[in-house]
């Protein structure tokens, strides 16, 4: 409940005094009908309205310097509350715990960043052009449109790992991220996916290249092409060479051209890597070989439900992209 002001308090006793009821009150004076019954049953305990000194240490920094910091920190995110305070200059002798507190309170969390590609305003200008260019597409017409993309798989996997442990057995070995010194394996996998639930995956050669990549496209792509598709592929350098856009002309494939540069955030495949890659956990894969049969049999095991409601989040992701102005969203 929120501090009420003196007058308010006055005007609640007035009215109450005068025979109204207390939901009349509460809807006159647009106050909640609890903090009617507070005031009133604290001045018939005490016959006075007004708190009383409340225990405790008095703040060390005033609201205006409490704004200030929360202002320093909503402009550099980036900052420590210690450094914070640091920018700040004013002359409070408090810690860097409360400094914290105060920014908590506020609603400001420290967090670990969402990475993101970094975008120019040739990026960014693109990006808000496809979407208006596409935004009147219906759920009918993206069922036709073909995503596709590349991912690497690393045999030994050195993202973050989380485990559950007791205290101080932080680096006891098996609650260890294990990492290689020089890199482990992987394999480079191709994949597409269509409105159907359908789906292909293609293992690539290490060196992708042109040619070798026209030659994962003849293993892949026309098992789901079909007349009325539309094939969308990212910017990479063996995408867009000569070699490639010449054949795709002869084998009579619809490509979106205008596809925005570094936009995996509207690639609906890049989810799709993602559960791919979660549900990999689960194997414990010691040869590339092992590896790739995991890899399709959990690409197989997703569901096609998964598929539908990916294309199903396109429109509202056209729709944010143009509500940021272009800028990452959060898929």
């Amino acid at each position: 409940m929120g501090r009420l002001n003196v007058e308010i308090r006055s005007a609640i006793l007035c009215l109450l005094e005068t025979g109204k009821s207390q939901r009349e009150v509460s809807r006159i004076l647009n106050v909640a009908q609890s903090s009617v019954n507070y005031v009133w049953k604290k001045f018939l305990v005490t016959g006075d309205i007004t708190d009383r000194p409340k225990s405790g240490r008095p703040a060390k920094a005033t609201v205006k310097d409490r704004r200030l910091l929360c202002r320093i920190s909503t402009i550099h995110p980036n900052l420590t509350a210690k450094e914070v305070h640091d920018e700040s200059k004013l002359n409070l002798d408090v810690t860097v715990r409360t400094v914290r507190s105060y920014l908590r309170q506020s609603g400001l969390f420290g967090r670990i960043a969402a990475k993101k590609q970094l975008l120019n305003k040739v990026h960014i200008r693109k990006r808000i052009l496809w979407c208006k260019q596409y935004s009147a597409f219906t759920e009918d017409d993206w069922k036709k449109v073909l995503f596709s993309d590349e991912s690497r798989v690393e045999l030994v996997s050195s993202r973050r790992v989380y485990v559950r442990r007791m205290v101080g057995q932080r680096y006891k070995y098996n609650n260890l991220c294990k990492t290689l010194r020089f890199g482990g394996s992987s394999i480079m996998v191709w994949g597409c996916i269509k409105g159907d639930g359908s789906r292909m995956l293609v293992r690539c050669p290490k060196r992708l290249d042109s040619t070798s990549y026209q030659e994962v496209l003849k293993k892949g792509l026309f098992g789901l092409y079909d007349n009325d598709s539309i094939f969308i592929q990212d910017g990479a350098p063996c995408h867009r060479s000569r070699s490639t856009l010449q054949y795709l002309d002869r084998q009579k494939i619809c490509l979106m051209v205008d596809w925005p540069p570094l936009s995996p955030d509207l690639n609906i495949i890049e989810n799709l890597w993602s559960i791919l890659k979660a549900n990999l956990r689960k194997h414990k894969c010691k040869t590339i070989d092992e590896l790739w049969d995991a890899l399709n049999h959990e690409w197989s095991s997703i569901s096609a439900d998964v598929i539908f409601s990916l294309y199903k989040s396109i429109p509202k992701r056209i729709k944010d992209v143009l509500r940021n102005k272009g800028y990452p969203i959060k898929y």
